[in-house]
C-alpha cells in the first residue's frame, strides 16, 4: 500500500508494479494492494477507489513516497472541488474555518502538502522521494517478498512510458476541461502554460512560517532516506 498526496508520482509507481506482474492498483484495490493518496484519511468514503476504512492495512507493507514540494504545490494548486472538498473535510478538526476561507490556494496546497505527508510518514515503515524511486528495488523486494524486484526494479522504472497524465494534457483534454470548474480550468491553464511559479521563493512569498516548515521537513525527509537507501 503506497500512499502520499496526489501529483507525487504514485500512477508510475502502479504502473510499473504492473508492468512486472505486480497487481498494486491506482485508487483501486489490486491482488497485491493498492497506490492512493486518499488513504492517508480516515474519512469513511473516499472520493477515488476505496477508504482506508475500507481496508485491511495490516495485511500490507505501508510505503509513503514524497515529491518534492517546489514541484508539487503547483500541481496540487489545479487539483479539482471534489479532491479539495475531501481534503476540507479532513482538515476540519485541525484548522481554523476563518483560515481555511481566507487562505490563498497556494498556502492552502502548501498546508495540504506538509499535513498530509507527516501524516504518511508516522503511517508508513518504508519510506523513499520520487527522485530516489529508480533505487528502491532491493527496498521493494524485501518489504514485498518478491525477489526480483531486487534486479530489474531500476530498469523497469527508468523504461516505462505512463500514459502522459502532465500540466499541458489536463488542458488539452477536452472532456477533461468540461470537467472542472472556471477557477480550476483557470489554475490548470495557468501552470500548463508555466505561468505559476515553480520556485522556493514563491513558497517563501506565500507564507514564510509554513515555507520554513516544508522545506525542513522536505530536507530532514530527504536526508533520512537516502541513508536508509544506501545501507
Amino acid at each position: 500500500m503506497v500512499v502520499g498526496t496526489g501529483r507525487s508520482g504514485t500512477n508510475h509507481l502502479s504502473s510499473v508494479l504492473n508492468d512486472l506482474g505486480i497487481d498494486v492498483a491506482h485508487e483501486a484495490l489490486g491482488e497485491d494492494g493498492i497506490s492512493s493518496w486518499c488513504l492517508v484519511s480516515s474519512l469513511e468514503q473516499a472520493p477515488y477507489g476505496p477508504a482506508l476504512t475500507d481496508i485491511n492495512a495490516e495485511e500490507y507493507v505501508v510505503g509513503h513516497q514524497l515529491r518534492n514540494p517546489i514541484k508539487t504545490v503547483p500541481s496540487l494548486m489545479t487539483i479539482n472541488k471534489k479532491s479539495w472538498a475531501f481534503i476540507r473535510e479532513d482538515a476540519k478538526e485541525r484548522t481554523a474555518p476563518w483560515w481555511w476561507n481566507r487562505a490563498p490556494i497556494r498556502v492552502k496546497a502548501m498546508w495540504h502538502w506538509l499535513d498530509w505527508n507527516q501524516r504518511a510518514d508516522e503511517m508508513a515503515e518504508v519510506h523513499w522521494t520520487l527522485d530516489q524511486a529508480p533505487q528502491i528495488g532491493p527496498t521493494l523486494a524485501e518489504a514485498m517478498e518478491e525477489p526480483k524486484l531486487e534486479e530489474v526494479w531500476e530498469d523497469a522504472w527508468n523504461s516505462f512510458e505512463s500514459p502522459e497524465n502532465s500540466a499541458i494534457t489536463r488542458v488539452t483534454s477536452f472532456s477533461r476541461m468540461l470537467k472542472t470548474s472556471p477557477a480550476v480550468a483557470i489554475q490548470r491553464v495557468r501552470h500548463a502554460m508555466k505561468w505559476t511559479p515553480v520556485t522556493e521563493e514563491a513558497l517563501f512569498d506565500a507564507d514564510p512560517i509554513l515555507a520554513a516548515d516544508m522545506m525542513s521537513y522536505w530536507h530532514e525527509f530527504k536526508k533520512r532516506t537516502a541513508i536508509a537507501h544506501s545501507n
